[in-house]
């Protein structure tokens, strides 16, 4: 068990351990009528969803990549006769790894304290039943994607970042509204930016973006083995499973990928999490007696 946190907790382990609270807040927007009502409603939502009990359990379904490659340098034609040409740094592939598990996953709210549970059922289409089993992946983690808005618009939060409404999309057939979350200072806790998909309809959160630049220890560069090359993140989590006007995470996307100087894109490390057969044993609001 730990103590009630209300942050969505990222964990960066390539190349070192990283653990982060995730939270957020809001100014100026292209309409700010329409923002303040925003901001208002979902800060409603991150309200009521801060004090639900919790219990439920679904399946983790996890798919893993990880791509090796080997650094290769090429000269350009056009300085074949110089003494000191210019050589345009690439990636060959060697070889990719790709693993998988099916989790049942419990997630458990009661009081101030919050508790995740795992069962692993299957390692690479292999039945297993390991109780209390530790997530698998190599690459990067998140804890408590339920509460994944509330750092972002709780009303603590948006005294501490600026809103602006940036477009419309849909998800699923569901109308969002998106607006971007950038903090109003540097600080050591919560300094995450992001993007938030809103329901139209009801101003619950369908879907966030984080920007993973701003995670400790992230490098936009890489000069490892791979070379002197770009390095960009996507960190996206879907919440289209609803219950009780609680939205839960129904996807989690996590994208590294590798930009040469002559512009190529190279997957560096993919996994993909779809949570289904979701059952519920208590969504509701917590009633205390004095």
């Amino acid at each position: 068990m730990r103590k009630t946190k209300f942050c969505l907790l990222l964990v960066l382990l390539i190349p070192i351990m990283w653990e982060l609270c995730l939270s957020q807040q809001v100014t100026t927007g292209t309409d700010q009528a329409k923002l303040k009502t925003i901001l208002k409603k979902t800060a409603d939502y991150c309200e009521r969803l801060k004090k639900i009990a919790l219990d439920f359990v679904c399946h983790e379904n996890i798919q893993e990549e990880n791509y090796a490659y080997k650094k290769t340098e090429r000269i350009d034609p056009k300085d074949m006769g110089s003494a000191t040409p210019f050589k345009k740094v690439d990636l060959m592939l060697k070889g990719k790894r790709t693993h998988s598990w099916v989790y049942d996953y419990q997630m458990i709210k009661k009081g101030d304290t919050l508790e995740e549970k795992r069962i692993l059922l299957k390692e690479r289409d292999k039945e297993k039943h390991v109780e209390n089993a530790e997530l698998k992946i190599k690459g990067f983690k998140a804890k408590f994607l339920v509460y994944g808005p509330v750092g972002f618009l709780s009303r603590y939060w948006q005294r501490h970042f600026n809103y602006e409404i940036i477009g419309q999309d849909e998800i699923n057939g569901m109308k969002a509204i998106i607006i971007t979350a950038t903090p109003t200072e540097q600080r050591e806790e919560n300094y995450s930016f992001g993007k938030i998909w809103v329901d139209e309809k009801d101003f619950s959160i369908l879907k966030i973006e984080w920007d993973p630049r701003y995670i400790p220890g992230f490098e936009e560069k890489v000069t490892s083995g791979s070379g002197g090359i770009k390095r960009n993140l996507s960190w996206l989590v879907y919440y289209e499973v609803e219950k009780n006007r609680v939205r839960f995470p129904s996807k989690q996307i996590i994208e590294e990928i590798f930009l040469t100087e002559a512009g190529k894109e190279h997957p560096g490390y993919t996994v993909n999490f779809i949570y289904d057969n979701y059952r519920f044993f208590t969504v509701e609001v917590e009633v205390k007696y004095d």
